[in-house]
């Protein structure tokens, strides 16, 4: 082996201590060059992890959706984390989303095999576009699930909380909120067409949260297309049903509520890890256009 001078050895470590420090500070001034175009731009940036030189990529800044709707709240039902709101915890009327709480209390306080007669009072104030119910008619309590959700029929809300007294259906369902965590709602009907029935968007997301955990069957109704029984057959009259990624809600309109809605989604659409948001919306004017937006918003964050 050739063996090397003293002199040689000095100068082959001067010459590699000399390429170290210039590399070094060729570093230092990139990192400082990249924190200094940091600091000066507007635009948020993130750094890459990827071998010197630094490379720094911007980050895509998403604009929430411009929507009609007063109150409203989108979050995960298994989380709970909010991702979009506003005037969460505001009082509004909330119209026919009443009914997926009539739902919950028939299930629980009602013996589904037993009958039920329509009675007169309960066609009052119904929508004479709904192909429901009659005066007199017997029909089972479950089968009255169906005009319930699927048409929104106030005659089968009526009727649900006539059969076991109307005051006391109604006590259950306040009750109800207090168990479930609701405390800025009250029922004054079991149809909704009252304008004292009153939420919020928080309380709204903590009742559909419930009902997809424990009474899934309620949400499952209203996905259905429509339902038949005997020479009866009541048709889904939510736009919504028709999308592959609706887990179910419940739409509802009057005039001091406008127009509401209380959903549930799975975002993406048709991937395993997928999650379930649910979309509520009170107050509003356009009420399918304000849920499209938030679908869009979230697909593209």
């Amino acid at each position: 082996m050739k063996k090397h001078s003293f002199l040689s050895y000095l100068f082959w470590t001067a010459t590699a201590v000399l390429i170290g420090t210039t590399a070094s500070s060729a570093t230092a001034t990139a990192a400082k060059t990249a924190r200094r175009y940091i600091a000066s731009a507007g635009t948020t940036f993130i750094y890459e992890a990827e071998p010197l030189p630094y490379s720094v990529v911007e980050k895509t800044t998403i604009k929430k959706p411009s929507l009609s709707a007063e109150g409203y709240l989108a979050a995960d039902i298994q989380t709970g984390e909010i991702i979009l709101e506003k005037n969460k915890s505001k009082q509004f009327p909330m119209a026919s989303i009443t009914k997926l709480m009539t739902a919950l209390v028939s299930l629980e306080t009602i013996d589904q095999s037993q009958v039920a007669i329509v009675p007169p009072e309960a066609l009052v104030g119904e929508n004479p576009s709904i192909r429901g119910l009659s005066e007199g008619e017997v029909i089972s309590t479950s089968s009255l699930l169906y005009p319930l959700l699927l048409e929104s029929s106030n005659a089968a809300a009526k009727t649900l909380a006539g059969h076991i007294g109307t005051k006391k259906f109604i006590n259950h369902m306040n009750g109800r909120t207090e168990s479930i965590g609701m405390p800025k709602t009250f029922f004054a009907d079991s149809s909704g067409l009252s304008s004292k029935n009153i939420s919020t968007p928080e309380d709204l997301f903590g009742l559909i949260s419930y009902i997809f955990k424990n009474k899934k069957q309620i949400l499952d109704i209203t996905r259905k297309k429509e339902f038949e029984e005997g020479m009866k057959k009541w048709a889904n009259g939510d736009k919504f049903s028709g999308l592959e990624n609706f887990l179910g809600g419940k739409t509802g309109y009057t005039d001091s509520a406008g127009k509401t809605f209380a959903g549930i989604f799975s975002l993406p659409p048709a991937e395993t890890d997928s999650r379930e948001i649910a979309v509520i919306i009170l107050k509003s004017k356009d009420r399918d256009d304000d849920v499209i937006k938030i679908l869009d918003y979230l697909k593209n964050r």
